[in-house]
């Protein structure tokens, strides 16, 4: 065999490679594609329920008081959504009427009470922050 004919017995047994690979990856990106499309399309992406977030300070008063601030709303739309509650005192109820607003709230026990701010968005409560008093 002369070396014409093993160079060109190398080039035509990788010539057919290069095209496979091709097909493969363009099938690939073709189906990637199609389900980010129709992801949109049907809109699958909005049935996703969002936690809330909101901007919230907490100042200890004394050994069972602490003044909760609401400092920004993030994604809840009204501040009458949000709600405080102290462990094992039950529901302190919606203070908030709107952001800037200072509640106080007082815990049962002292230190070890978590004092808890809830937002409720469609029907479902969110803790956006806990403080635990010292």
């Amino acid at each position: 065999m002369t070396l014409k004919e093993t160079v060109s017995a190398k080039l035509s047994e990788t010539r057919a490679v290069s095209p496979v690979i091709g097909v493969i990856l363009m099938v690939a990106i073709t189906v990637i594609l199609a389900a980010v499309i129709g992801t949109f399309v049907m809109g699958l992406g909005n049935n996703v329920s969002k936690n809330a977030q909101a901007g919230v300070s907490f100042d200890q008063v004394n050994d069972t008081q602490v003044d909760v601030q609401l400092t920004s709303l993030g994604n809840v739309q009204d501040a009458a959504n949000f709600s405080i509650k102290s462990s094992g005192c039950g529901d302190d109820g919606s203070p908030f009427t709107e952001v800037g607003d200072v509640a106080s709230v007082t815990g049962c026990n002292g230190s070890g009470d978590k004092i808890t701010v809830v937002a409720e968005i469609n029907g479902n409560e969110n803790v956006v922050a806990t403080y635990e008093l010292n």
